[in-house]
């Protein structure tokens, strides 16, 4: 099962950002997403909270990144488990005719 691209390129840019070290707001850095789906990962985290700092100074606040990450893992298990339910009562009602 493939994953999704919007969470792969915010992975990828909390990866860059950490990556560089620039995980406080004493440790930013400068950064200008090559790709088109990067830059809008790196919108979306600054619109949540997650990436902090102006243009020239980005960091990564970890507590967020860790909070907006959990929150993603919750709904995918409940949609996962929701699948799961649909399935087992289609097979039911299925097999008793």
């Amino acid at each position: 099962m493939a994953s999704p691209p919007r969470p792969i390129a915010e992975r990828a840019v909390a990866a860059h950002l950490r990556g560089y070290g620039a995980v406080a707001p004493d440790r930013t850095m400068g950064f200008a997403p090559m790709r088109w789906r990067h830059a809008r990962a790196l919108a979306r985290l600054r619109d949540v909270g997650v990436v902090k700092g102006g243009d020239g100074a980005l960091w990564l606040d970890e507590i967020a990144w860790d909070e907006r990450r959990g929150k993603q893992r919750k709904r995918a298990l409940a949609l996962l488990a929701l699948g799961a339910v649909s399935a087992a009562i289609a097979g039911l009602t299925t097999f008793r005719g």
